[in-house]
């Protein structure tokens, strides 16, 4: 029969496996705005805005400002190199 500082335990390591993989995905879940994709990735403003309207890119608005996850023009960029299979 397990006691009670075993079920404490058991409870405390799910728990530290939970924030673990909590920060695992909020550090793959990084968010650029605007100037920051528009640096990075050099496209225009107006090119953001079209992609934007056709829901060609995925975004968040938050307090005025657009966010876009980063992780998705990095896998956009991936696909698109040639002799991606050396990386």
């Amino acid at each position: 029969m397990k006691t009670e500082v075993d079920i404490l335990k058991t409870e405390i390591h799910e728990l530290r496996s939970t924030i673990d993989k909590l920060q695992e995905n909020a550090n793959n879940s990084i968010w650029l705005d605007s100037s920051d994709i528009k640096q990075f990735y050099h496209i225009s403003d107006s090119t953001l805005i079209r992609y934007r309207k056709e829901n060609k890119i995925p975004y968040t608005k938050l307090g005025g400002r657009f966010l876009y996850p980063k992780k998705f023009f990095t896998e956009s960029l991936m696909a698109k190199m040639e002799n991606k299979e050396l990386l």
